[in-house]
């Protein structure tokens, strides 16, 4: 159990050492001081200052992850392209500047009304990260590619490289599943 990827690890410590402090206080009481009470709030205290002030790597992926999820609902081409690597590939685009004139073209025109993230998986490695999201989407009325649809689910796995500066950015973004049918970009090609 990682004290910075949650603070509840130490608040259940900080909790006993109290709940000790107190027994003993009760069985020994010319021992325990009042300073001795203060071991319980400060080890809860330092619980919540490290969650606060500690930011793991999944905690990063995942701001970046809301982020992206979020620039895609605004049509924020410009948000998503900021965490894109400058070594991206993926099945349709060989390179960053590749990747970046699909977005702005693509979200130049009103494409979505709203996503929701209903799963996240991780797979984290020193300095790589994989992360299979299905999200939902409200399709917006005006898309030329709605074809009578409404709301979609797809599936996505996205690669992350851990950089020199210690930040993450997505090095591949491929689309795995839409609906419940998985997709073969091999095949389409």
């Amino acid at each position: 159990m990682n004290i910075f990827y949650q603070p509840w690890t130490l608040v259940i410590i900080g909790l006993s050492a109290e709940l000790a402090v107190l027994i003993g206080a009760r069985f020994w009481p010319l021992k325990v001081r009042r300073k001795h009470l203060l071991i319980g709030p400060i080890l809860i205290g330092l619980a919540f200052g490290l969650d606060y002030l500690v930011t793991t790597d999944t905690e990063k992926i995942e701001a970046i992850i809301a982020t992206v999820v979020q620039a895609a609902q605004e049509e924020q081409a410009e948000d998503i392209i900021s965490f894109i690597a400058p070594d991206y590939a993926d099945s349709f685009h060989h390179s960053r500047e590749s990747f970046a004139a699909f977005c702005r073209q693509i979200f130049s025109q009103p494409q979505i009304e709203k996503n929701w993230l209903t799963n996240k998986e991780f797979k984290l490695r020193k300095t790589e990260a994989t992360v299979w999201i299905t999200a939902v989407t409200r399709l917006d009325e005006r898309n030329q590619w709605t074809a009578g649809l409404s709301v979609i689910k797809t599936t996505w796995r996205l690669e992350f490289s851990r950089q020199p500066d210690k930040s993450w950015l997505i090095t591949t973004i491929e689309l795995i599943g839409l609906g419940d049918k998985l997709v073969d970009w091999k095949v389409s090609k």
